[in-house]
């Protein structure tokens, strides 16, 4: 089996050739897509055999210009090796791929996360022979408190402004952050109000009937009823954006809201200020440096390649517990075999 980096995983023998998350997809016979966000997928989806989650496909099919009839598979199959998919814990629809032949079970993680997050379904590691795993957070110094501790202090904090006649803005990334967010923090007011961006992802969930949407205004709509003169008990749903952002500063100065930002980088006490924000959550949904120790543990693997973030160092630490551990780069070229 040879594996490389560039531009995403591509992992090869003798009798297939696979792209994972790859940005130029179109060279590849079979091509796997994690999730939907745009730094794993192509800007061109090509006609190929493309293995990823029933979601991914929807988010795919209607995010991506472009788009061509590739023939998407739940699981495929080529000889007597196999292409199958779990949960990664991640975004909605994320899965983690499993590579599994009669020889040796091979695990690409994607983005990971084994925390319980609301609605989305944590990974569950397996035992496998080599592990590809991520390492966006693969730094010791990348230890996230516990999630459900943080969202009650932060519901808290909202419910104390809403109270005060003080509205909010919560920042997360429209795909994937803002679905916890909802799931979090949605009820705590009925006036619930949505970005472009997150209603347009919000519209697409509840129009295919996939867990993560919510009913909500759009801020068109807010502005043109009057809706954010008339109460000050409001939330509002946008991006993850600087509070020095002309439209996030705006809503500031008019409405006197206070700024969440919610991202694994808020475990930095810079971040905030970084932001310019009211308040910096660190609620990621990547796993942090002990839960990719947990999954290299659980998996327990012969091998393990660390990609993205700190990938060396992290392999470093790996090493340290006894793995044989390899970070992954455009350099790099691994051979072993079935």
């Amino acid at each position: 089996m040879r594996i490389s980096f560039s531009r995403g995983i591509k992992i090869a023998t003798d009798s297939w050739k696979l792209g994972c998350d790859i940005t130029n997809s179109q060279y590849f016979p079979l091509v796997f897509y994690s999730h939907a966000h745009s730094d794993h997928i192509p800007r061109k989806i090509p006609k190929t055999n493309i293995v990823c989650s029933s979601i991914t496909r929807i988010l795919v099919e209607n995010l991506v210009s472009n788009f061509e009839d590739g023939k998407f598979h739940d699981l495929y199959s080529i000889g007597d090796t196999t292409f199958s998919q779990i949960p990664s814990g991640h975004i909605i629809g994320s899965t983690a791929l499993i590579i599994d032949s009669p020889e040796s079970k091979v695990i690409y993680t994607g983005d990971v996360s084994i925390r319980n997050k609301g609605f989305i379904e944590p990974f569950k590691p397996e035992k496998c022979d080599k592990l590809i795993i991520e390492s966006t957070f693969g730094s010791p110094k990348y230890i996230f408190p516990h999630y459900d501790e943080v969202i009650k202090e932060t519901q808290e904090q909202i419910q104390k402004y809403l109270e005060e006649g003080v509205p909010v803005v919560l920042m997360g990334y429209a795909l994937g952050k803002s679905q916890m967010l909802y799931h979090a923090f949605s009820h705590l007011s009925d006036n619930i109000i949505l970005h472009e961006s997150n209603a347009k992802i919000n519209t697409l969930l509840a129009e295919k009937k996939v867990d993560g949407a919510i009913e909500a205004t759009t801020y068109q709509d807010a502005k043109s009823e009057g809706l954010l003169e008339k109460t000050n008990d409001w939330i509002f749903f946008t991006p993850l954006r600087s509070g020095r952002n002309e439209f996030h500063s705006s809503l500031k100065n008019k409405f006197n809201t206070k700024l969440f930002a919610f991202s694994g980088w808020a475990i930095s006490p810079n971040y905030k200020y970084q932001m310019a924000v009211d308040h910096a959550i660190p609620i990621s949904d990547h796993a942090d440096f002990s839960e990719l120790i947990e999954i290299c543990e659980k998996c327990n693997p012969r091998e393990i390649y660390t990609v993205y973030g700190p990938k060396i160092q992290l392999a470093a630490e790996l090493r340290k517990r006894g793995f044989k551990a390899t970070p992954l780069s455009k350099q790099t070229l691994l051979e072993s075999f079935f």
